[in-house]
């Protein structure tokens, strides 16, 4: 099938590698070496009284080693730091419980031991494994905190078992545990993922191809507080796509999954902007980036595939861009917009950089095919 060809990549290259990554490992970086920081300003200064998110630190170690592997620049000390960083400081002592909140200063404020915190810890492991650096200790590690949480079906959400049981942190354990498999080839986390999407298919997929986030202990979906993302719809057709490339087997129909359908449906939930709003179900008036670099991704596994292009990805990209992207700072974004186009975040959160550097980077790649 002959594909329209992808026109921004100049575009997305300078925004990328000319501004964003520059801006992200200088003032995205606390100078004292306690990780990155929160959020910056929308003037590019940092948060620097803010308490952190420990998941800040693995995800941007994530994307500085990813940008590594893609020639985007030298960042791999800092990709290193970051992870050494979040495995020396992130642990209570007490507990051996994975922190989730710290101090500006890096102390630990709590420490609930989230499966999804833990799961972007095994990814930034997985990239830096790619890139050369020996994770074997931390991923020893990493592995037996994941055992901690494992249940009966999939895992507990946190050490103390809360409640409701959440698609969320399963979906980015898929995600990493897909990256070490490819990465290192250890059949264990190909169990893993095989768990994870099991329960993607018999559990969080609907036969309308929404996907639910939230359940009681035995995995029945929620009647009252339950929601509907379509951004992690589109994701789960990426990360799909991205298993198949890691196993060398589809991940559809054998296994009761219309990818299709899910698709289909994130796209039927665009705005007369072309984007995607934060929920369906409940139904929201604002609209974060990352939805849309999630929908950017999906286009492009389609793509990859050879499927029908039901949305090019530059319909995709350009409001994009347009919406987030140019800012007052080069390489800045801006977070959340009402469904009218109204501004409503006051920060750039430097997690929204695992995102944008994925759906950027997945994009140059689609572009030199």
């Amino acid at each position: 099938m002959t594909q329209t060809p992808l026109v921004h990549a100049d575009r997305v290259r300078t925004w990328l590698c000319d501004h964003a990554l520059p801006l992200w490992s200088t003032a995205g970086i606390d100078p004292s070496g306690a990780g990155a920081w929160e959020a910056l300003e929308h003037d590019g200064t940092p948060q620097r009284s803010r308490d952190k998110r420990l998941r800040v630190m693995p995800r941007q170690a994530f994307v500085f080693a990813s940008a590594h592997m893609a020639g985007q620049g030298d960042y791999l000390a800092l990709a290193r730091d970051l992870f050494g960083f979040a495995m020396t400081r992130g642990f209570d002592p007490d507990t051996g419980h994975l922190a989730a909140r710290l101090s500006p200063a890096g102390d630990i404020l709590n420490a609930p031991h989230d499966l999804y915190d833990l799961a972007f810890m095994l990814l930034a492991a997985a990239a830096l494994t790619e890139a050369g650096i020996d994770t074997s200790d931390a991923l020893s590690r990493l592995k037996q905190s994941l055992n901690q949480l494992k249940a009966p079906r999939g895992w507990y959400e946190d050490a103390a078992h809360s409640l409701p049981r959440r698609q969320n942190p399963h979906m980015h354990l898929f995600e990493a545990a897909t990256e070490l498999f490819r990465v290192t080839g250890d059949p264990d986390w190909r169990a893993v993922a095989d768990e994870c999407l099991g329960l993607f298919a018999e559990v969080f997929l609907q036969p309308d191809g929404r996907v639910l986030e939230f359940y009681t202990r035995d995995w029945t979906p929620v009647t009252e507080g339950q929601a509907v993302e379509p951004g992690h719809m589109a994701e789960w057709v990426w990360l799909l796509d991205r298993y198949e490339l890691a196993t060398g087997q589809g991940a559809g129909a054998e296994a009761g999954i219309d990818a299709d359908a899910m698709f289909g449906a994130a796209i039927a939930a665009r705005d007369g902007a072309g984007l995607l709003p934060d929920s369906l179900l409940p139904a929201s008036d604002s609209r974060r980036t990352w939805p849309q670099t999630e929908l950017l991704k999906a286009c492009l596994a389609r793509r990859r595939q050879g499927k029908p292009e039901l949305l090019h990805p530059d319909a995709v990209l350009a409001p994009m861009f347009a919406e987030y992207l140019e800012t007052q700072v080069p390489g800045g974004w801006y977070d959340k917009r009402g469904l009218d186009g109204r501004l409503l975040s006051t920060d750039m959160p430097s997690s929204t950089f695992y995102h944008l550097h994925g759906a950027c980077t997945a994009y140059l790649a689609a572009a030199e095919d």
